[in-house]
């Protein structure tokens, strides 16, 4: 009885996860048959299969439970991301989820029903493994040891040899376990070489004595801002106050399609070609700000209480002299909170550098906007989500097209209040006089504007042109012909509008800082100042490891999906109140 109960257990994880494989067997017979890819498929699910069953079995009960404990912690990870994304998980998503660890504090916000799948799964196996058995023989004992380990280690090696990839449609517990072996490898036999120090000369700053900027908002699309679209929103950056001028660069490329990976080379300057070793070897953008003599200020407004974002560490934060967050002010009014204390250091009269990360649009969107900044409906339902920053539980969110409708006019509200008073409330009180403010967002969204199902937005192992797609604007106040800070940006755009890369902020800002700028360009690659003459498009495997070539997702701008018009009705006009307006 006990037998036929392990059997059960199994079975029912098994069918729990089955969609991926159900999935996989139907691409590889239609809309054509691949037999000899159908048949090492095929080789390999059942070599899993044998794999799982053996371990069931195993006479010693401490190794059984030990296995059985390994398999299904291991599948936990890799079926919560497949019930989220409805898709297989990648070697490079797998990465991306250890990267974001940070974050695991508030995953069950985000993937609370995905999570319970996994877990359920894992209970499922964790006891159709564990349990005992009637019969026991030690007759076969070696063999059910050794068949469960090195089928795993066979499958590692197969996804080493193919560069992560290769497990689509097997087992979320065996690929899990693979993936976790393969990482662990990398881990230990990977050279970290040590963090190097500033060694370009510094010769005049670019922007004289003020303070430079990176203002880096989050899932923010270019094409739903009204500088860049007759279709966008209010951005503020139109005629922005106080004397300030906006230098518009368009529509540009970001480096990826997630955050970590955006941020971390935003900070290290990684290049095209070569930001593995420079992220993790080459001197922070702290660093070389105190070099040039320059306070640093990180303003980090979707974390609190000290965790680390975006593969910050203690090491890096070493360099950063002051670190700003937000922890008793509502998720609804941080990125104003954060205007106001990037008002006041660009107030102070000190030279710094400071970058702020903002919460901008990131799901869940329902309560990120007040309710007077209800201008597009249908929208999103409210009142949910209000103490989420930058998590999401998608419960309720079916990902149909009306859906998506609601989704699409949150996000436009989001962008008025996030995006649009964000900048009237900064401008209003800021002196921009010598100062440089950089403006770009991580990285864009798929609002699913072609139709179509699904509840993802970005970091999609096979992504739309609208994930890379972001703003960039620079904003200072101008300067006479000859002074310090007299950039001619206008030139710059005449090269790099709807052209431009997040790759070219980091050499401009070492230049403004007053870094040699031949010197900087031969390690750090084109600035803004330089057209830009790389392939238009983004990472979206950006972690990729094994000897894989990264992957890059060409963007077409005449392709690109723009926000329809047929989302909502004329939007409300605002109260008297409100100080800005929707065009």
């Amino acid at each position: 009885m006990l037998t036929k109960l392990k059997i059960i257990l199994i079975l029912a994880a098994l069918l729990l996860g089955s969609a991926q494989t159900v999935v996989r067997f139907e691409s590889l017979i239609t809309p054509e048959l691949q037999p000899l890819s159908l048949i090492a498929y095929t080789v390999l699910l059942g070599l899993c299969l044998v794999g799982i069953f053996s371990a069931a079995f195993i006479p010693v009960a401490a190794i059984r439970w030990s296995f059985a404990l390994l398999i299904s912690l291991a599948g936990i990870m890799v079926e919560t991301y497949q019930s989220s994304v409805a898709d297989d998980m990648p070697y490079d998503a797998f990465i991306s989820m250890i990267n974001a660890s940070g974050s695991l504090h508030e995953a069950w916000g985000q993937y609370a029903g995905a999570i319970m799948i996994g877990g359920v799964q894992a209970l499922l196996l964790f006891f159709g493994i564990g349990l005992s058995i009637h019969h026991v023989t030690k007759k076969h004992s070696k063999k059910l040891i050794a068949a469960p380990l090195l089928i795993l280690f066979v499958l590692a090696g197969v996804l080493f040899i193919r560069g992560g990839d290769g497990a689509r449609g097997l087992p979320a517990s065996y690929t899990g376990a693979a993936y976790a072996m393969l990482y662990g490898y990398e881990r230990s036999t990977e050279v970290i070489a040590p963090r190097e120090p500033v060694r370009l000369p510094v010769v005049t700053p670019r922007n004289g004595d003020g303070d430079i900027v990176m203002l880096v908002d989050e899932s923010i699309s270019g094409q739903y801002l009204d500088i860049n679209s007759d279709r966008g929103v209010y951005s503020g950056l139109m005629a922005p106050k106080n004397g300030v001028t906006a230098h518009n660069f368009g529509l540009a490329s970001s480096i990826a399609h997630c955050s970590a990976a955006v941020n971390m080379t935003l900070r290290h300057g990684g290049t095209r070609d070569d930001y593995v070793r420079i992220n993790g070897s080459m001197p922070s953008i702290w660093a070389y700000a105190k070099r040039a003599g320059m306070e640093t200020v990180y303003i980090d407004v979707p974390r609190t209480n000290r965790i680390f974002n975006n593969l910050m560490n203690e090491s890096e934060m070493k360099d950063v002299d002051q670190w700003i967050e937000f922890d008793d002010v509502p998720i609804q009014r941080r990125d104003h909170a954060a205007a106001d204390t990037l008002a006041g250091f660009l107030n102070d009269g000190k030279r710094q550098f400071i970058y702020l990360q903002k919460i901008g649009a990131h799901f869940p969107i329902h309560d990120k906007y007040p309710d007077e900044y209800m201008r597009y409906r249908p929208a999103l339902p409210r009142g949910r989500f209000l103490n989420i920053s930058d998590t999401g539980d998608r419960a309720g969110f079916s990902g149909s097209r009306m859906s998506w409708v609601t989704y699409r006019n949150a996000y436009r509200n989001t962008l008025i209040w996030n995006v649009g008073a964000f900048f009237d409330r900064l401008l209003g009180q800021a002196d921009l006089a010598g100062s440089t403010i950089i403006y770009t967002s991580d990285h864009g969204q798929n609002l699913h504007e072609r139709g179509g199902t699904g509840v993802v937005t970005h970091c999609s192992p096979d992504p739309k042109p609208e994930e890379g797609l972001v703003p960039l604007v620079v904003l200072d106040r101008p300067q006479a012909a000859g002074q310090p800070g007299a950039i001619d940006w206008d030139a710059a755009i005449a090269k790099g509008r709807n052209r431009s890369s997040h790759f070219q902020i980091f050499p401009t800002v070492l230049e403004m800082m007053g870094y040699e700028p031949k010197a900087v360009q031969a390690i750090y690659g084109a600035d803004l100042l330089t057209a830009n003459t790389a392939p238009f498009g983004f990472n979206y495997q950006f972690n990729a490891r094994l000897g894989r070539a990264p992957s890059w997702k060409e963007i077409r701008l005449d392709e690109i999906a723009w926000p329809p018009a047929s989302d909502f009705q004329p939007p409300a006009k605002p109260g008297p109140k409100q100080k800005i307006a929707v065009r």
